[in-house]
């Protein structure tokens, strides 16, 4: 019996203590503005360019549009027919490129996973990447066969759309697949803000 008014007095304290400690307002809880402003409110910030750092090329034409493999040799086996791929990148085929890479000789992608990076010019007068383009300005991305002394041999193109790209989500980086017929090119850059 004593056992039993303990505990009912320790219930009836507990309880009086929990009921005290309800108020109406959280004091942990977020603040409310007095002036009726909202200062969590989220700023999306728009980029004035995309700076691109890497053109990787990940599918490419198995032959010219004419059915001829890229490169001309005397026996069809020999792995110098494959193509001697490098990029451009600029405004348009008429205004000079701002970038061109490296070549990549006697291509062959073995597998699904297979890419070829670009991020290196051919030599100092071919542009360089990182390269920043104007937000509300089209770029487009050529892939040639390097053909030595002979007319070089155009692959395909895609165009590079910055404003397309953004989400107003405030990101930081930009990672692209660009598709044209058979020619597929990778953007990796960031926002410039």
């Amino acid at each position: 019996m004593k056992y039993l008014l303990k505990l009912s007095l320790a219930m009836i304290f507990a309880s009086f203590l929990f009921s005290s400690c309800v108020t109406t307002e959280n004091p942990m809880g977020p603040e409310e503005p007095e002036d009726g402003d909202d200062d969590n409110e989220v700023v999306i910030n728009t980029p004035t360019a995309l700076k691109i750092s890497a053109i990787i090329v990940t599918r490419f034409p198995a032959t010219k549009s004419n059915g001829d493999k890229w490169d001309y040799h005397v026996f069809s086996s020999s792995p110098t027919r494959r193509p001697d791929i490098y990029v451009e990148m600029g405004k348009n085929l008429n205004t000079d490129h701002v970038y061109r890479s490296d070549t990549r000789e006697d291509v062959l992608f073995e597998s699904f996973f297979s890419k070829l990076t670009f991020t290196q010019p051919a030599a100092s007068n071919g542009g360089s990447l990182a390269h920043n383009i104007p937000m509300n300005t089209e770029y487009i991305i050529w892939a040639y066969d390097d053909d030595g002394l002979s007319a070089d041999d155009l692959m395909g193109s895609v165009q590079v759309d910055p404003s397309a790209y953004y989400n107003d989500d405030n990101a930081t980086f930009v990672y692209e697949r660009l598709s044209n017929g058979e020619l597929t090119i990778e953007i990796e850059g960031r926002w410039i803000y």
